[in-house]
């Protein structure tokens, strides 16, 4: 049964990579060139740590914190305990909860460049 699975499979995946045969006298045909960039993943880096402040007071500290790095419009959830917000091509997010009567924090920063990534986040994480 698997053997019939895999060969229908395989015979639907070749069927589809067939290219149409091109006679020798048939030239391609460019219209436009086009130029291909590279993309990157973002880098994505991230701390924890916990804290002997509530989580609205966590919350308020990291919104100071973010604005203070030139991030703008910064956001807080409902709940008060989520912040998040963009700076250049980077974001940032910090959320903090209740753990063991203690607020454990944890912040992550993303974006195209590693060195302004890391820089990012350990501010935050200093100023927490």
């Amino acid at each position: 049964m698997k053997w019939i699975i895999f060969s229908s499979i395989l015979m639907i995946v070749s069927g589809c990579a067939i290219n149409q045969p091109r006679s020798i006298d048939q030239e391609p045909s460019i219209s436009e060139v086009v130029t291909i960039q590279k993309e990157f993943p973002p880098q994505i880096w991230s701390d924890h740590k916990l804290l002997d402040i509530s989580e609205s007071k966590c919350a308020n500290k990291s919104m100071e914190i973010l604005s203070s790095l030139g991030f703008v419009g910064v956001v807080k959830s409902s709940h008060g305990e989520f912040v998040y917000e963009n700076y250049s091509n980077n974001r940032a997010a910090i959320k903090c909860t209740r753990i063991e009567g203690k607020t454990f924090v944890y912040a992550v920063v993303a974006g195209p460049k590693v060195e302004v990534v890391q820089k990012l986040r350990n501010e935050i994480m200093w100023q927490l």
